[in-house]
């Protein structure tokens, strides 16, 4: 292929039209038809394959080796995940962690009160589970302190969502640190620090301003089903619920910094963590805690169900990834992109960002464009790729709107309209994926 300064070739015009109509493709089938992410990301990479002129033989076999590659990196740990949370979930051990932060913090700093339970809660939980858990004991501290629901409704929020969308072993951090290479142990670092501050930034300091100018009071029925769901505080304790969100997190760290240690560097690998952490939660907080042997089983199998489409999302992003590749659109892309007076950094999270609000979805986001940002870094030493994991997942956040799950989520759980949900969710999200690529941007300033 000539260089860009020659002109692109027919061929690179026919990659990108390629390119273009299979991301086309991909959208409406999600956006306009509701087919699932999965099912769309298939037939786009059929697309794809077709229109750049791929056997359709090799198409498969690229397809089926992504897939396959990073199912065998990322899938049994995000199945363990699942496992955990819903110990957590079954245990009541995130309300214990509001009430041990409510106790040190009081109830006057509700707002940041509530951003820690969200963060330390959304560590050990996927976004949707963390809602379900939490937004009860939102409800019922903002009644407390009698506070309008805002402040600690989106400081929540943002706490869950920054851990979700940027924090490992989360599924779409998990996926981008394997197509880009990342360090494990370093993305967790970074992915602690810059999600703590992105979202203390737009969750109680932002919305402070806005406390007093939107009505977000819970409706008669949330208050309602809050109250007839409440339970009497806890007395099993602190220590369980924290050792099975903080250890494997601890063992990934210590496998990834001290790797020439053989036993660490065994233990630290995320499933061997992940499943440390899982016999924890087991014992901890099902076995010790009186819950029969049948019914651990039956709540952990339950659990797994709705891994599977996320599963299959992300396998399917990693193919079309490897499709786009093996087809040469990736390189294209990357000649393209060396012409764009745009940091990398900037470029991939414009990219995650333009998937996010074409389709929807946060998983397809960040793996479709790892994939292309996979190329466009594959020869370049000097860009940070575990920042760069970070960009892709700042960008994974932006404007969630109607074409997103998590955003009738937010709305049905907090009883909220469709304008209340786009004036609060909404601009959370796209608040928060601008402030934490600024916040990459100044830590990459800093290497």
């Amino acid at each position: 292929m000539i260089s860009q300064s020659d002109g692109m070739t027919v061929q690179d015009v026919r990659l990108i039209i390629a390119f273009v109509a299979s991301v086309i493709v991909l959208v409406v089938l999600i956006a306009k038809y509701k087919i699932s992410p999965f099912v769309s990301l298939l037939v786009g990479s059929i697309v794809l394959a077709l229109l750049a002129n791929l056997e359709t033989k090799l198409a498969w076999d690229q397809f089926t080796a992504g897939a396959g590659g990073i199912l065998g990196s990322t899938g049994i740990v995000i199945g363990l995940g699942a496992m955990i949370g819903a110990l957590l979930q079954q245990s009541g051990g995130a309300t214990e962690i509001a009430q041990w932060l409510v106790s040190i913090l009081g109830i006057r700093h509700i707002g940041w009160t509530m951003l820690l339970v969200g963060l330390m809660v959304g560590v050990g939980v996927w976004f949707t589970v963390g809602l379900v858990l939490l937004v009860p004991v939102a409800v019922s501290l903002s009644r407390v302190a009698q506070v309008n629901l805002l402040v600690p409704a989106m400081s929540m929020l943002a706490g869950l969502s920054a851990m979700h969308g940027l924090a490992p072993p989360h599924p779409g951090p998990l996926a981008a640190i394997e197509l880009l290479g990342a360090d494990l142990g370093r993305t967790i670092l970074w992915s602690l620090l810059v999600g703590a501050i992105s979202a203390a930034i737009a969750g109680p300091m932002f919305w402070r301003l806005f406390s007093g100018r939107i009505d977000f009071s819970p409706s008669a029925s949330l208050v309602e089903a809050v109250d007839s769901s409440s339970t009497p505080a806890t007395s099993n304790g602190l220590l369980s619920p924290l050792v099975v969100i903080v250890f494997p997190i601890v063992l990934m760290l210590l496998g990834s910094f001290l790797s020439t240690v053989p036993v660490l560097a065994g233990l630290g690998h995320p499933t061997m963590a992940m499943l440390v952490g899982f016999v924890l939660a087991y014992v901890l907080l099902g076995v010790r805690r009186g819950h029969p042997h049948n019914t651990i089983a039956d709540l952990t199998q339950a659990s797994l169900a709705p891994v599977a489409n996320v599963l299959l999302v992300v396998a399917a992003g990693a193919g079309y990834s490897k499709v786009l590749i093996a087809s040469g659109v990736g390189e294209t892309l990357a000649e393209i992109a060396k012409q764009v007076p745009l940091p990398t950094l900037v470029l991939g999270w414009l990219v995650a960002a333009a998937f996010r609000v074409a389709t929807g979805s946060a998983t397809t986001a960040i793996t479709a464009a790892g994939g292309i940002l996979s190329v466009m870094i594959a020869d370049d030493t000097m860009i940070n790729r575990e920042l760069l994991v970070l960009a892709l997942g700042a960008g994974s956040l932006t404007l969630s709107h109607v074409n997103d799950g998590g955003f009738w989520f937010v709305k049905e759980l907090f009883a909220l309209t469709v304008p209340q949900t786009l004036k609060t969710w909404t601009v959370l999200e796209t608040t928060m994926s601008i402030v934490a690529l600024l916040v990459i941007l100044i830590c990459s300033s800093f290497l």
